[in-house]
């Protein structure tokens, strides 16, 4: 097992930050390959970045995940016609 080991607090949580956001959106991905818009990943990934902007951490790897899994829900909503 690999030790990992912080300088700071703020590095710490910016971590964490980031290794949850990993979580969510590998949890959701089983929505999008059975063609099911994943709107919960997605609201929870846009809930985790105004998180970590609100406490000043950089929400910008959190926003990519969000932002992928907004654009991958609007694609399948358009498919299924519920535009």
């Amino acid at each position: 097992m690999t030790n990992l080991t912080f300088n700071t607090r703020q590095e710490f949580i910016q971590s964490a930050f980031n290794e949850v956001a990993r979580i969510i959106s590998d949890h959701g991905q089983p929505c999008l390959e059975a063609f099911v818009p994943a709107f919960s990943t997605e609201q929870c990934l846009e809930h985790l970045a105004f998180v970590a902007s609100e406490w000043a951490y950089d929400y910008s790897i959190i926003d990519t995940y969000a932002q992928l899994y907004k654009q991958s829900n609007q694609e399948l909503k358009e498919e299924m016609g519920d535009c």
